[in-house]
């Protein structure tokens, strides 16, 4: 898949893909020296203060500030705002930026990581923080299995997390296991002095937030969060703005029309083409950056019928017109899937690591071919239905979708469910908020599906992982398909077992090759991060020139960043 970064109408080349990063899964971590913030001397002499308004399609926001549980379910900026992780993984230019941890080192034999943690740095509530409290945020996960979203304990070979000094925490691994630095690093780390007498760590609420992060909660309500800057925070001068507003509304469309009217400063929106219908009314202050870091999947319940068989998913794949969908979805903004290829590994990794073996495996458009292979597994089409190798008509399917206003989502779907019916599959869409779609789809209550790719990292072993493990299968998981199978898992325990990057790439090669046979999700379109803002107010975003995040949503651990970086223009 070709991929295109914009800004405005202007195309950009992509930057180096992360495939590049080999050093992050192999025996040693470089990490960048900076911390993610402007210093230039303009940036230096910022003018302080204003507030940053920013609006989102959530409905509304929930009543919960607990990094602890998947994010969708807490309120947005609890993970930007209020608590930070150890390192930041910078998915568009490869880059790992310090947080809360300053510098990593594996030891020879891959069994023990030593992170060093940052000094001078307290809680928002004045107490000092320490390397005790980040062994206790990995001790407390293990002691409360419902909260190890990523798999840190089960099934990785940890065997403990000790603070050996005020400033150094050493991880112990049973077997080699290098791609754990990337999870480890995302950990969003919690007070000891708090949540050391929470026993209910999975559904406290925690309404009262203590975190190192920028910011602290002002107040809340259902459709706005406030939060104002936090006068403790570890880095100097940072941040500029004295307070971040995050507020809900019902669509995309709503967001959109406050962002024209230079009523907030910053959205995650996939604009219906973006240059003509925003960027054109005010160029001078008007912009966008969709840097494309993940793609946008048709999944399948792999074990609920009918699409527990594999030969029908593979059938159905070659019937999604991926262009279409793409030109309808975005108006050419985003390019289209190419198939069987990156359903199994992210566009930018394709050269390095998918193997020419596999093209034979590769599917595309084309109706006839998936009709033939509806035939040739026992399906028939009667009366415009298609009947199962039993005979019974194939019942109408849901497609589920996230919401409210979620335009893209909406196109997609419509266009996929026409090509369903044209194999003689009936469906519907059903467009639920965001609270119950991120539960929905874990728990996998849903028929068919469309959302992003789960967990992109510096090889394609993490996305592999996050959704074709069978760890990730559960209420909490990433495993949305609920496909696995003990060919796959063999494939991931050898990849962390070994820093051989041709041990790595036929471990990847045997995990594609399953992939693309059982088809347990469709790749349609490219995934960009849809940052879109305005400059009347604020200077100082991320954009193809300054890749400083990675365009996330502003509930996302690279927004932190955004918040340390912009002022008053």
């Amino acid at each position: 898949m070709k991929r295109r970064i914009e800004q405005g109408a202007k195309s950009i080349k992509p930057r180096r893909a992360l495939a590049t990063l080999v050093g992050v899964v192999g025996v040693a971590v470089v990490l960048s020296l900076a911390l993610g913030v402007t210093t230039s001397a303009r940036a230096a002499s910022a003018a302080s203060g204003g507030t940053l308004n920013i609006e989102m399609p959530w409905g509304t926001i929930a009543d919960n500030f607990n990094p602890m549980v998947p994010n969708g379910t807490n309120a947005g900026g609890t993970l930007s705002c209020l608590y930070e992780q150890l390192f930041f993984l910078n998915t568009v230019t490869s880059q790992i930026v310090p947080v809360l941890g300053t510098k990593s080192a594996w030891s020879k034999d891959g069994l023990k990581l030593t992170i060093t943690t940052r000094s001078g740095v307290t809680w928002s509530d004045g107490k000092p923080f320490s390397a005790a409290d980040v062994a206790f945020t990995f001790n407390y996960i293990k002691q409360y299995p419902a909260i190890d979203l990523n798999s840190i304990w089960k099934g990785s070979g940890l065997t403990s997390v000790a603070a050996t000094g005020a400033n150094t925490v050493v991880f112990t691994f049973s077997k080699p296991n290098t791609p754990m630095f990337v999870f480890i690093a995302g950990v969003y780390i919690i007070p000891e002095h708090i949540w050391s007498s929470n026993t209910s760590p999975n559904t406290d609420t925690n309404t009262k937030p203590v975190g190192t992060g920028p910011f602290v909660l002002k107040s809340f309500s259902p459709t706005a969060v406030i939060y104002d800057k936090n006068p403790n925070y570890w880095m100097a001068g940072k941040p500029s703005i004295n307070t971040v507003v995050l507020a809900a509304v019902k669509s995309n469309d709503t967001a959109l029309l406050d962002l024209l009217a230079g009523n907030i400063d910053y959205t995650y929106d996939a604009i219906t083409n973006p240059a003509k219908t925003y960027v054109a009314k005010n160029p001078a202050t008007n912009k966008y950056w969709w840097p494309d870091t993940n793609i946008n999947f048709l999944y399948f319940n792999t074990t609920k019928a009918p699409f527990n068989d594999p030969k029908l998913r593979r059938a159905i794949a070659f019937g999604m017109n991926t262009k279409l969908i793409a030109q309808r979805a975005y108006y050419g903004g985003v390019d289209a899937s190419n198939g069987g290829q990156d359903a199994a590994v992210t566009g930018g990794q394709l050269k390095a690591w998918y193997p020419s073996s596999l093209k034979k495996l590769e599917w595309s458009y084309n109706v006839k071919t998936a009709k033939a292979l509806l035939k040739k597994a026992g399906y028939k089409l009667k009366g415009g239905k298609l009947l199962t190798p039993k005979g019974k008509a194939i019942p109408k399917q849901q497609i589920l979708i996230g919401g409210p206003g979620w335009t893209d989502y909406i196109v997609i779907a419509t266009m996929v469910s026409q090509e369903l019916k044209a194999l003689g599959i009936s469906s519907s869409v059903v467009q639920q908020p965001w609270g119950s779609y991120s539960t929905n789809l874990p728990k996998g209550n849903y028929q068919l599906a469309i959302s992003w790719g789960n967990g992109p990292g510096p090889t394609p072993y993490f996305m592999d992982y996050n959704d074709f493990s069978k760890s990730k299968i559960g209420a909490t998981g990433t495993n949305w398909s609920r496909f696995w199978n003990p060919t796959i898992n063999k494939a991931l325990v050898t990849y962390r077992g070994s820093s051989d990057l041709k041990v790595q790439k036929t471990a990847m090669a045997t995990i594609m090759q399953q992939v693309m046979t059982n088809a347990p999700m469709v790749a349609l379109t490219g995934r960009p991060n849809w940052f879109d803002y305005q400059t009347k107010s604020f200077t100082g975003f991320p954009d193809a020139t300054n890749p400083y995040n990675d365009a996330g949503a502003p509930d996302s651990p690279g927004a932190r960043l955004l918040y340390l970086n912009v002022h008053l223009s």
